[in-house]
C-alpha cells in the first residue's frame, strides 16, 4: 500500500469513528468506507473523500442501519454465547468448536455484506443472498480473509489487555488496516464476478491472445 493510499484509509478511518458516535450512522458510515475504498484500492482518480463520503452515508442509510442491527444482535449473540460456554457448562470441546463455527459464519456475514451494500444496487433481501452466494462461491479467498481479520482484531485486543493507552492509539490506524484488508480482498471478488472467465469447447479459458491466434487461423 502505497503512502498516498496509506493516508487516504486513515482519513476514512477517521470519517467512519466520527459518523459511529451517533450510532444509528454506524452501518451506513461503514458501508460509505467501502464505497470510497473500492475507488481508492481501483486507483481512481480525483476522489474527493469527504464528499464521496457524505454521498455514501446517504445513499445508504437505511440498508445500513438495517445491517447494523444485524450486526448488533449477530456479534452481540456469538458474545454471549462465548459467555455462557464458559461461565455456564463444563467447557466442552463440541460446545467451543460450535460457537467458533457460529462466530465464524457471523464474522463472514459482516465482513461481506458492507462492501457489498457500498458496491452494489439492490434489495437489502438480496444484498444477503448475494453475501452468502459470493462467501461459498469463493470459499478459499473467503477463508484466507476472515483468517486476515480475525489475526488483526485479535491483535487489537491483545494491545488493549497489554496496555490501555497502546489499545487507544491503535484505534488510530488498526480500523484503515482492516479495511484496507476486507477492501483488497473484495475487489478482487469483485472484478471476477463483473469479469468471469470465457471457456471453448475444450474447457480452455478464452483469453484475448487465444482470439487473436483463433482470427489469424481463420483468416489464413
Amino acid at each position: 500500500m502505497t503512502l498516498k493510499k496509506s493516508m487516504q484509509f486513515l482519513l476514512l478511518s477517521l470519517l467512519w469513528f466520527l459518523f459511529s458516535i451517533p450510532v444509528v450512522t454506524c452501518g451506513a458510515a461503514t458501508c460509505a468506507v467501502y464505497y470510497i475504498a473500492f475507488k481508492i484500492v481501483n486507483d481512481e482518480d480525483t476522489i474527493n473523500i469527504f464528499k464521496l463520503f457524505l454521498k455514501g452515508v446517504k445513499e445508504n442509510f437505511v440498508q445500513g442501519l438495517l445491517m447494523s442491527i444485524i450486526s448488533a444482535i449477530t456479534l452481540g449473540g456469538a458474545g454471549f454465547l462465548f459467555w455462557w460456554i464458559i461461565h455456564k457448562t463444563d467447557h466442552g470441546i463440541l460446545l467451543i468448536l460450535l460457537a467458533l463455527i457460529v462466530s465464524l459464519l457471523i464474522l463472514v456475514l459482516n465482513i461481506f455484506t458492507y462492501p457489498i451494500i457500498g458496491r452494489y444496487e439492490n434489495t437489502f433481501s438480496n444484498m444477503l443472498k448475494n453475501t452468502v452466494a459470493l462467501a461459498f462461491t469463493w470459499n478459499h479467498q473467503t477463508f484466507r480473509l476472515t483468517c486476515f481479520v480475525a489475526a488483526a482484531i485479535a491483535i487489537a485486543g491483545a494491545l488493549f489487555r497489554l496496555n490501555i493507552l497502546a489499545g487507544i492509539v491503535s484505534l488510530l490506524f488498526w480500523p484503515s488496516v482492516i479495511f484496507y484488508i476486507i477492501a483488497s480482498f473484495m475487489a478482487w471478488i469483485f472484478y471476477q464476478v463483473e469479469n468471469p472467465k470465457k471457456y471453448d469447447v475444450d474447457g480452455n479459458v478464452i483469453t484475448e491472445e487465444n482470439n487473436e491466434n483463433k482470427n489469424e487461423e481463420t483468416e489464413s
